[in-house]
């Protein structure tokens, strides 16, 4: 494949250092072997990429801003409860924050938001939470040229209507399942 997949100005987001744009190409001695890296400037510092690492999972394009009216879709669903047990919670949520597709971290980000405001989160989670929000709007931002804390409104609105469909459902036995963490079928809503 051509090393030029990727040149100066174009933006891409990395699972773990976010939205970052392609500022240029460096050649660099890595293990005694002279490669060339892009050279990735981010909002919060820069980093090196190996050309030959640019096919890589945890690297993609900018979403589409289509691609994010359908993520703030995922975001007003109802919260779905995560799993009790702090172990394999915690795995999800690790590879939620791993996965760079919009939608997996779309889902996460209101998952976490519904456990965090049934009072859940501990401080682990929440950093977790606040990061992918952050990277979600940072990426939301560059996509849209909107301002990031305008869009930080849009996305909490968003969230806060998520949450309320739990407090709404009939069934208040779904709030606690989701405060216990225990996976809850819902049982569909008799509409008179």
């Amino acid at each position: 494949m051509s090393e030029d997949i990727y040149t100066p100005g174009d933006w891409i987001v990395h699972a773990h250092y976010g939205v970052g744009q392609v500022k240029g190409k460096d050649k660099r001695t890595l293990d005694g072997k002279k490669q060339t890296f892009l050279r990735v400037k981010t909002f919060s510092g820069e980093y090196f990429l190996p050309i030959q690492q640019w096919n890589v999972p945890h690297i993609r394009p900018l979403c589409s801003e289509y691609q994010f009216k359908k993520a703030l879709t995922i975001i007003k669903k109802t919260p779905e409860p995560l799993p009790k047990d702090y172990k394999k919670r915690n795995k999800k949520i690790v590879k939620a924050a791993s996965d760079i597709s919009i939608y997996t971290r779309a889902k996460i980000i209101r998952d976490l938001n519904g456990r965090r405001r049934a009072g859940k989160l501990n401080l682990n989670e929440k950093d977790s939470f606040e990061t992918i929000k952050d990277q979600f709007l940072i990426e939301w931002s560059v996509v849209t040229g909107r301002d990031k804390e305008e869009l930080r409104t849009r996305l909490d609105t968003a969230l806060q209507n998520s949450f309320k469909k739990l407090i709404n459902v009939k069934d208040k036995s779904w709030l606690e399942k989701v405060r216990k963490g225990v996976k809850a079928k819902r049982k569909p809503q008799n509409i008179s």
